[in-house]
């Protein structure tokens, strides 16, 4: 597959992926679409609760991806609650209170958006809306968004982005692009080649995604050191993703990755003429710039792969390849033909046939 080809058709199955609703907590339509979708392309999948596992029918790593985006749920009551927190609190009991400047975040990605509600195990469209405003309610410690448009829906109805991608000019995409273009790629690459198995798991954005992929992985093994977990990584512009940038990581807030795995994804970079940017380190540069001039510092980040280290206690692990963009977790994240190129053919490069 030549590489125009390779690029267009990630960017129409992440437009595809993305006319199947995710919300977190709510994947079932997403999770059930991609067991369709691989079985009809030839390959052997496993379809299990929160997971969707597929066999490309040769030995190599395994690749995860997580499905789920963020969204909201409905209370009944007519507004609806920020999903990552609504999920948390009511499916596991652990309370998720907002911050002012989550809340902020939250609100300007939010605020008049379309949106449409769906039944969550079959992904049906219920019924479009618009986000009028959303609202920082101090009193129940939860972000409370209103709607305009809606007919009365049940308690714990999902709630989507209705924009799909949009191409603008020759070399940029946009849209909910975390993580349909993680899941997208790790299709066609399996087209192309890909070796080894793809995990596709629920629940990443309240850190229940690696818990999911570990219970499924301990059943089989007892130890595995080539993980390669695929995502999106924010930047506060395009000038990496403008680079063709991939993104990969030592470590991250819990600790260290495989050395091996990460040297043969930055080997393979280096064969391919392919810039890379190490996010830890990105990170402790910019903090050492922060202490010098006594500004705050940020942490170095919690990746799916962090997380699947530290709860298999170092039995699994591997590293990350990730595609710079910005915009994050909004319906107008964005990157570049270049940087979704280029993480193709990295992954091709090294878990390819």
């Amino acid at each position: 597959m030549d590489d125009f080809t390779l690029t267009a058709r990630i960017i129409a199955k992440t437009a595809e992926y993305l006319d199947f609703p995710s919300v977190v907590g709510h994947e079932t339509p997403f999770l059930d679409y991609l067991e369709r979708d691989f079985s009809g392309a030839g390959f052997a999948v496993t379809r299990r609760r929160n997971l969707t596992i597929v066999e490309t029918g040769s030995p190599g790593p395994i690749h995860c991806a997580h499905v789920d985006r963020h969204g909201v749920i409905m209370d009944g009551a007519g507004h609806g609650n920020f999903a990552a927190f609504a999920v948390k609190t009511e499916k596991y009991g652990q309370m998720a209170a907002p911050t002012r400047s989550l809340f902020d975040k939250i609100a300007s990605r939010y605020r008049g958006e379309e949106m449409f509600a769906y039944d969550r195990e079959t992904g049906g469209r219920l019924a479009y809306g618009d986000v009028e405003d959303v609202v920082f309610d101090t009193d129940n410690e939860r972000v409370r968004f209103h709607f305009r448009g809606f007919p009365p829906l049940p308690a714990g109805t999902p709630v989507a982005f209705s924009r799909t991608v949009q191409r603008e000019g020759d070399n940029l995409v946009s849209g909910q692009l975390d993580n349909p273009l993680s899941a997208a790629l790790l299709r066609v690459a399996a087209e192309a080649g890909l070796t080894g198995k793809i995990v596709f798991a629920a629940e990443e954005e309240i850190g229940r995604s690696a818990g999911h992929i570990l219970q499924w992985a301990g059943e089989r093994m007892t130890s595995f050191s080539a993980f390669l977990i695929i995502d999106t990584s924010p930047f506060a512009d395009g000038g990496e993703a403008g680079k063709g940038t991939v993104v990969l990581r030592r470590k991250d807030a819990n600790g260290a990755f495989d050395d091996a795995m990460v040297g043969r994804l930055e080997t393979g970079a280096a064969s391919l003429n392919i810039p890379v940017l190490f996010k830890d380190a990105f990170i402790e540069e910019a903090n050492g710039k922060a202490r010098a001039a006594g500004e705050p510092e940020q942490g170095l980040g919690i990746t799916e792969l962090g997380r699947l280290v530290t709860m298999s206690q170092g039995q699994f692990t591997g590293t990350t390849l990730q595609i710079p963009t910005w915009n994050y977790h909004s319906n107008r994240e964005t990157t570049t033909h270049a940087a979704v190129l280029n993480a193709a053919r990295l992954l091709l490069s090294v878990g390819g046939a």
